[in-house]
């Protein structure tokens, strides 16, 4: 794939910086050679930041003056060529991010080096500083320990400590100095072996030296580290092993192996005839190395998972490698286990889950062509591997493809454009695709894969709906017997509730007084086990109040369930029964969530409660009883997709039931059974589902029928903000009567969550069934406000939002 490259002079360089444009350097002797895809680091002003070379040229270009060089290279390989270019061209482009921003996507996150600008309190400043009062003193006693400035911006947000800084410099009372950060670290381990033929008979009054001797000879070279796991603390043994001349240690650089915790698993499963269809037409479409998107929609329980295994197998026969992305880190251990088993170190993992070290050196893997397949969550789909023939997307429909945040892109739609420039195939699957992405399956911008039937002789669940109007229990009468008889026979439960924490709030019974987060507007979560009330947005914490600070009553109350205040009924109402519970709360631990998993496969839980992380693609066959607490959460969320993730949610929560030997029922329990979503659950009919919904969707003007590009105006003044966004209306109207364009405007107006981390939010919706002309006209906004400088406020544009909360 890569050609020697060039030897050139100078290099066209994007920064990793959110700014337009790319930048020329000088190429010194020492690094001639370089070419496409190679990140570098280079100076910026007074920093020193990562880039990425986008082209080389003899000459530079006209009018440039003041070039400066290159200063080094960060990796031995290209980290894209030029078809990849024009995909990261493409991704910059519609997502509204530099392009540097876009191709910093590329490395793990601290794998990019930059300066960072640091202060130190000088001599002259120590003995000033009894001298010194307010803001000069608070910032040289903060210069004691070499803060970078960026710290002290944040400490002090809204204080020009800048000008402060600038003149404490000139007064020589501190310094400041740049400090290189990032890059990552390798892992250095120590190993000894025995020196054959040494006299060893020293040994023999020393019996930790006679043993680790021993060990080195029968085993040659061993890490120190499992040399003290198998007989313990021989620091001072081993270094007296050295000095008498028995054995020799050294250092070098070895690979951190996050795979190892995951236990391969054999799927040695025949293809039934609708898997073995969907797999042949894939396998047809690798042959043919032309780009061909797939949409592979099969039940819950249909064998989705052997189709991409088979698939993966028929693209590395045909020596081509593959990205498999899950929508949680959670799922990524169930395929890595399958493709472990297949493919023994030829898989690696990336994810947000792995530590720093352990995400770099996976990254270097695929760099250096040393793996086939790479499973992970959204950002996976960025690593660099080499001759990319195959993308799969699963569980297409689930929002956390999204990035809601820097390059705001959505992984599936990413997935399928980067598959379009490389001439990949790629598979989307789901049991509940996206309203969008079944439509354009049915219009021919995707080949529809059907499978029908769930594997082997299960069938899908009995599903039944329970109206709790005027229930004021968590669960209804007929969801409590249904457990009982689940567990007299030693079968699983699981209850979903999309809602973490113990209580939705804490509410004064005696004035009102609901406790909300300082930082933004929403109402603070009571969390019982660590006796803190929070928020679920920001962080925000403080201690649970016994009496209310407004009117100093006592009688303070909690108000709707959470997952945590779930289990403790349970706990109450099955005494004998093992509980588990899987949300944020008990998988920030890494390895909580597999642990968890663990113990249901095992069958070490009778009931499992969780938030939406249980129902996603999870193969437990001891569940045969879903229960779905509070169906409604979702079904109020004001958002024109709240049907389509209400029925999803129920879909795939129900469809962990019944996947084994015995078949299985679903409750669901809601205020509104007569609900469109709800019916479709009952029967298991997507298709009338899709059918009411694309109905609405075409009579509302929402997608599939228009595009959508949210612009979010934030600041810490309210009055700013609404400021720029009615200012940004009369823009836009000016702009669309003078275009003549037919483009819905719906707004300003406050986000739903109008506060968030202390920043209040306005929003504005623009809607056009040509996404070219929205794009047009989304960016010449952009464009206006930028001129504009609007101090203290900050406007962001986001294509095809799939959450305008």
């Amino acid at each position: 794939m890569r050609e020697a490259p060039l030897k050139r002079t100078f290099a066209e360089v994007a920064i990793e910086l959110p700014i337009e444009g790319s930048f020329t350097y000088s190429i010194p002797d020492a690094l001639k050679g370089i070419g496409i895809g190679a990140r570098v680091l280079v100076p910026f002003g007074k920093r020193t930041v990562t880039g990425y070379v986008l082209s080389t040229t003899d000459a530079p270009p006209e009018g440039v003056k003041g070039i400066k060089p290159l200063i080094d290279t960060l990796d031995e390989r290209p980290i894209f060529d030029e078809a990849r270019l024009k995909f990261y061209r493409w991704l910059s482009s519609y997502y509204f991010s530099s392009l540097g921003e876009a191709l910093s996507l590329i490395p793990p996150g601290g794998a990019n080096i930059r300066s960072r600008r640091h202060i130190n309190i000088t001599e002259a400043g120590i003995s000033a500083l009894p001298q010194k009062t307010g803001l000069e003193k608070e910032l040289l006693e903060a210069a004691v320990k070499g803060p970078a400035i960026a710290t002290i911006q944040k400490r002090f947000r809204g204080v020009p400590v800048l000008s402060a800084i600038e003149r404490l410099k000139k007064d020589g009372l501190i310094e400041e100095e740049s400090l290189l950060k990032g890059g990552g670290s390798a892992r250095i381990e120590r190993f000894a072996k025995a020196v054959k033929g040494a006299d060893a008979l020293s040994l023999k009054r020393s019996p930790i030296q006679a043993k680790a001797y021993s060990l080195l000879l029968e085993n040659g070279e061993m890490a120190v580290s499992a040399l003290k796991s198998a007989l313990g603390a021989i620091d001072d043994a081993l270094r007296r092993l050295v000095e008498k001349g028995l054995v020799e240690v050294s250092e070098r650089e070895v690979g951190r192996a996050p795979l190892d915790a995951i236990t391969p698993r054999d799927a040695n499963h025949a293809p039934n005839e609708e898997q073995q269809k969907a797999i042949d037409r894939i396998s047809e479409a690798l042959r043919s190395g032309a780009f061909t998107p797939f949409l592979l929609y099969g039940v819950t329980g249909s064998g989705k998972t052997l189709v991409y295994l088979k698939a993966l197998e028929e693209a590395l026969r045909l020596n081509k490698r593959a990205i498999i992305l899950a929508p949680e880190i959670a799922l990524t251990p169930w395929p890595a286990a399958y493709l472990a088993s297949l493919f023994p170190g030829r898989v690696a993992l990336a994810h947000s889950g792995l530590s720093p070290g352990e995400r770099l050196d996976e990254w270097r893997r695929v760099l250096n062509n040393e793996v086939d397949i790479v499973v992970g969550a959204r950002s996976a789909l960025f690593s660099p591997v080499e001759g990319l023939g195959l993308i799969i997307v699963d569980e297409e429909h689930e929002t956390s493809y999204k990035q809601e945040d820097g390059v705001r892109y959505n992984a599936r739609d990413a997935a399928l454009m980067l598959g379009k420039y490389l001439g990949a195939t790629v598979v989307l699957g789901s049991a509940t695709p996206s309203v969008e992405t079944f439509y354009n399956a049915n219009s021919g911008k995707l080949e529809l894969l059907t499978m029908r039937h769930r594997v082997g002789e299960s069938s899908l669940p009995r599903v039944e709906t329970v109206d709790m109007k005027g229930n004021k229990e968590c669960l209804s009468e007929r969801l409590k017997a249904l457990m009982e008889g689940n567990s007299a026979k030693n079968n699983q439960t699981l209850l979903f509730l999309n809602r973490r924490g113990f209580s939705n709030s804490l509410v004064c019974k005696d004035c009102g007084q609901v406790f909300k987060c300082l930082n933004c507007s929403v109402s603070l979560t009571m969390h019982k086990r660590s006796h803190v009330l929070k928020c679920h947005y920001c962080d925000l914490s403080i201690p649970i109040p016994s009496i209310c600070p407004n009117c100093s009553g006592i009688n303070l109350s909690t108000t709707g369930s959470g997952t945590e205040r779930l289990e403790e009924d349970m706990r109450a109402l099955f005494p004998k029964l093992t509980i588990g519970r899987m949300d944020r709360d008990t998988t920030r631990k890494k390895g909580s969530a597999r642990r968890i998993m663990d113990a249901m496969e095992d069958k070490s839980i009778d009931i499992l409660i969780g938030t939406q992380m249980v129902s996603k693609g999870h193969h437990f066959p001891g569940i045969t009883l879903s229960g779905i607490v509070a169906a409604d959460t979702s079904l109020n969320i004001p958002d024109f997709r709240s049907s389509e993730r209400t029925f999803q949610l129920i879909t795939q929560a129900a469809g962990r039931a019944g996947r084994g030997d015995e078949a299985g029922s679903v409750v669901i329990q809601t205020l509104n059974p007569g609900h469109y979503a709800f019916l479709s659950a009952l029967r298991h009919d997507y298709g009338a589902f899709y059918a009411e919904e694309i109905e609405l969707r075409k009579e509302a003007f929402y997608p599939p029928f228009a595009r959508l590009c949210n612009l979010r105006f934030e600041g810490a003044k309210e009055a700013a903000v609404i400021e720029a966004a009615n200012d940004m209306k009369r823009a836009a109207d000016a702009l669309l009567k003078k275009k003549n364009e037919d483009i819905a405007v719906l707004g300003p107006a406050p986000a739903p969550l109008e506060k968030l981390k202390g920043r209040y939010r306005w929003q504005m919706l623009l809607k056009c069934a040509d996404v070219k002309r929205l794009h047009s006209v989304a960016r010449t906004l952009k464009a206006s406000f930028v001129a504009k400088k609007r101090p203290g406020v900050s406007l962001t544009v986001d294509m095809d939002p799939l959450n305008t909360l």
